[in-house]
């Protein structure tokens, strides 16, 4: 009985033994970047949307909500574990849609199909699970991402824009190494101003709407996947035999923390008064990670006027519009981003590991919490910047960026109203701090 047990153990520490080896070989495993022109995608499709305006029920969306259309988008996947892809949308406008009372204009039926329905221009960051938590596999059929959304959404209906927020989850289905199928659905928050009904009211980020789409993708050029490397730390970047290998999942990841100084930039107002009338002070710090020499994820937390680390008078662009130093005594406001740097100097020039300065610039979305009048707003930007390494793992970096905001955040000081775009609303905002890789 006791040798019985004894085999028994010694056959599990050997097992523990095998798998522990075969983890940390898995462990040492990597990619290759490849060329930043490499990995493109193509997808068209069809598209159901299922609005949602604030005080309206759901439940009722079938015979008032419903609308059709058609998209196409482009990609590119940087690793085995992200993509980005900008997609541009039609709804409304080429299938007739009796079912259209909540699309702007409010309860004319035919009437926003008439004047061209709407469209949205938007960018996914496209997060594939499998391969995170599965391993890649090249020749895997069924991909499963989940992807936050942003960009601009414009109705023809009522001649509004607004900045548009979402999150979605998609799937695709490989039929051959160059073509498959994709299903994604998407919820997606915009402005009051772009449901185009005053009954609607303010409610920051209380209208949106659901979206369908399925289609097909046509994967460009080469379809032999990511290449694997075994590496002795896949860790961090690296050349490897002449060529760029951009680690793990878990590698590449950095932490920043800086100050800030925005510029506030209400719509109807002069930005050559900005100084005297909408400047504010903040700290802000991020967590990101590099997925290859070319492009990197990044969130970001902004406390701007509220941490009352320097006094700042000047701040009469600042919500709310009644009494705008009351802003620093209820918390000032806050932003949280998700950045998506892009390295023009690793996409033309090649990437050296030993390289001391990396620019960069990045689309930004994201939600601007106004805390002195509890409201929350989709954000939208752009932006730039660059990072200059001082010793081995710790940088300096310096941003940039303007983003477009709502009426709704500003509080009254714009009296942008349902007049006109909500997007004509935002501020500039300057970032500089220290980075430290992990």
């Amino acid at each position: 009985m006791k040798k019985m047990m004894k085999r028994k153990m010694m056959l599990m520490a050997m097992s523990c033994l095998l798998w522990m080896n075969a983890t940390a070989q898995e462990q040492k495993q990597a990619y290759v970047a490849g060329s930043f022109w490499e990995h493109w995608f193509v997808q068209t499709g069809l598209d159901m949307s299922l609005q949602n305006p604030y005080g309206h029920s759901f439940s009722h969306v079938f015979p008032n909500g419903k609308s059709f259309g058609v998209n196409v988008a482009a990609g590119k996947w940087f690793s085995p574990y992200l993509a980005l892809r900008g997609r541009f949308n039609w709804e409304n406008g080429i299938v007739k849609n009796s079912h259209d009372n909540w699309i702007a204009p409010f309860y004319q039926p035919g009437e926003n199909h008439r004047k061209g329905g709407y469209i949205t221009v938007t960018g996914d960051i496209q997060i594939d699970l499998h391969n995170i938590l599965c391993g890649y596999k090249p020749d895997r059929r069924w991909n499963l991402q989940v992807f936050p959304r942003a960009g601009a959404a414009y109705n023809f209906g009522v001649t509004k824009g607004s900045p548009l927020l979402g999150f979605g989850v998609g799937n695709t289905f490989r039929l051959s190494p160059s073509i498959g199928l994709y299903a994604d659905l998407t919820y997606n928050m915009v402005s009051s101003g772009f449901t185009g009904d005053k009954g609607t009211g303010t409610g920051s980020n209380s209208n949106g709407f659901f979206d369908l789409s399925v289609g097909v993708q046509w994967n460009l050029g080469s379809h032999r996947g990511f290449e694997k490397k075994t590496v002795a730390d896949n860790r961090k970047m690296q050349k490897v035999d002449g060529e760029v290998v951009a680690g793990s999942f878990w590698g590449n990841w950095f932490v920043q923390a800086g100050l800030d100084m925005s510029l506030q930039n209400p719509y109807g107002k002069s930005f050559s008064q900005v100084f005297p009338k909408g400047k504010s002070f903040g700290l802000d710090v991020a967590v990101g990670k590099w997925f290859s020499p070319y492009v990197a994820v990044r969130g970001k937390i902004n406390w701007e006027n509220g941490c009352k680390l320097m006094e700042n008078g000047h701040i009469e662009w600042i919500a709310p519009a009644e009494d705008p130093k009351s802003n620093i005594d209820e918390g000032g406001y806050v932003t949280l981003c998700i950045d998506v740097p892009l390295s023009v100097k690793n996409i033309f020039i090649e990437y050296d590991p030993q390289q001391k300065w990396n620019f960069y610039a990045f689309p930004r979305m994201g939600l601007g919490c106004n805390l002195a009048i509890s409201s929350s707003s989709p954000l939208v930007g752009v932006g730039m910047g660059g990072t200059y390494r001082i010793k081995d793992r710790w940088s300096v970096y310096a941003d940039c960026a303007y983003q477009c905001i709502t009426s709704e955040f500003m509080g009254g000081v714009a009296g942008t109203g349902m007049q006109v775009s909500s997007g004509s609303n935002g501020f500039a905002d300057f970032n500089i701090g220290v980075q430290y890789d992990l």
